[in-house]
């Protein structure tokens, strides 16, 4: 009874598990692991490279729509349901993956389901199960259960890898669906709603029960004014193409320019390591030195990778394995570096629309970049016109919000020295 009383009390620390599987499973199976399978499909008879793009891109459109009825969808089924429901659509979608590797179709109808899974029981679900049970340490936790996607990339690969060469790639979709299954059964078991299902109240920190802690990060919104905010979309939509577009091809890029799948496998494994890494320590850094310097250090690292990522030709591993650690610790701008944003630089009172509307961006973003890069490898011969891409399009974007939060804090400096 004690140990279950104990389990009780301290309930916050089963959500935040239950978060890190819910994004293990709807964004870590179909998305930032899967770029370990694309050698695999557009070797297939059929598919080659463009198709590749069109099975990666129905899965980002089919999670974007999802983001739109997002709202209506937790309105409908609660947390617990919802995100359960989710995992079963992951789960789907990879078995349907297993019995169509040689169906074009078919994969793209799997997609459809893994989509589902992402746009439905991803950051969002997790998010609100956060704000629900936390009241301190929020930003924290977050980090924590966002390492989730970060895990199945450092994990997965290597299994994949080995399990399509022992058995075949059936083989390894399908375990991926008894995986997505397993993971949800388990989330479903554990997961509850709100504290108040179980008698408790969100979790304050014991610092803050005593009045003695303050925050690590003082949130400062900058109340950026509407006529701003386009151009914030446009950058959020560029994050969103190196960092989903970007993540989804570097297996086949590192195959196409001579690697072979082992070693591919390898380093998208050590970018996983990379982006777990960078996004349990991303809000800290965030907190110490400040939004803006913490977001010009992360864009260094991830232009500076994806510019790596442009000389896998040169068929160096030692170059290769420092885009793949550059390129990972950057990749945390697309989830923990959008949410600070989205925090800080809304307009007062339309600080949930500016959540929505940054995270639609960046899966626009995800979907376009999804698709270009299989049809430019078929017009120009490689996948590195496409990083060359990505590396322009991060710098705009680094301008963009490096440059506002600059404007912004030296506005708020002059008129804290007026007063």
């Amino acid at each position: 009874m004690t140990v279950l009383g104990s389990v009780k009390r301290h309930y916050e620390k089963v959500i935040c598990v239950c978060c890190f599987l819910i994004l293990f499973t709807n964004i870590g199976l179909p998305s930032t692991s899967f770029s370990v399978y694309q050698p695999y499909l557009v070797a297939i008879p059929g598919v080659g490279h463009a198709g590749g793009s069109v099975i990666l891109s129905v899965r980002t459109f089919v999670s974007l729509v999802a983001m739109f009825f997002v709202a209506r969808y937790y309105s409908w089924l609660n947390c617990r349901i919802g995100a359960f429901v989710a995992s079963i659509c992951v789960a789907i979608g990879f078995g349907l993956y297993a019995l169509n590797t040689e169906s074009y179709a078919g994969l793209c109808v799997a997609s459809v389901f893994t989509g589902l899974g992402y746009g439905l029981g991803g950051m969002i679900c997790s998010t609100m199960l956060i704000g629900r049970w936390f009241e301190t340490n929020v930003a924290t936790v977050a980090g924590i259960a966002a390492v989730g996607s970060g895990v199945a990339a450092v994990v997965l690969p290597p299994i994949v890898v080995a399990v399509v060469n022992a058995t075949s790639l059936s083989a390894a979709f399908a375990l991926e669906a008894a995986l997505a299954l397993l993971l949800g059964l388990l989330v479903f078991a554990l997961l509850r709603n709100f504290p108040e299902d179980m008698g408790l109240k969100p979790y304050v920190s014991k610092k803050a029960e005593k009045g003695t802690g303050k925050p690590k990060r003082a949130r400062v919104n900058r109340d950026v004014p509407h006529s701003f905010l386009p151009v914030l979309m446009v950058a959020m939509i560029f994050v969103g193409c190196a960092s989903v577009g970007g993540n989804g091809y570097l297996g086949v890029l590192f195959t196409s320019e001579g690697f072979s799948t082992e070693a591919a496998a390898a380093l998208i494994a050590v970018s996983g390591a990379c982006l777990m890494a960078s996004k349990l320590f991303n809000g800290v850094i965030f907190d110490v030195i400040g939004t803006r310097n913490g977001s010009v250090l992360f864009f260094l690292l991830f232009i500076g990778g994806t510019g790596l990522l442009c000389l896998s030709d040169m068929g160096s591993s030692w170059l290769a394995t420092a885009a793949a650690v550059m390129f990972g610790l950057g990749l945390s701008l697309g989830t923990v570096g959008i949410s600070v944003w989205s925090i800080e630089l809304a307009p007062k009172g339309r600080e949930v629309q500016t959540i929505r509307n940054f995270q639609i961006c960046y899966a626009l973003g995800g979907f376009i970049f999804m698709l270009l890069p299989g049809f430019l490898a078929e017009a120009f011969g490689t996948y590195l016109v496409s990083y060359a891409t990505l590396f322009f399009m991060l710098i705009a974007a680094a301008t963009v919000i490096v440059g506002l939060y600059t404007v912004c804090d030296l506005k708020a400096a002059r008129n804290g020295k007026s007063r």
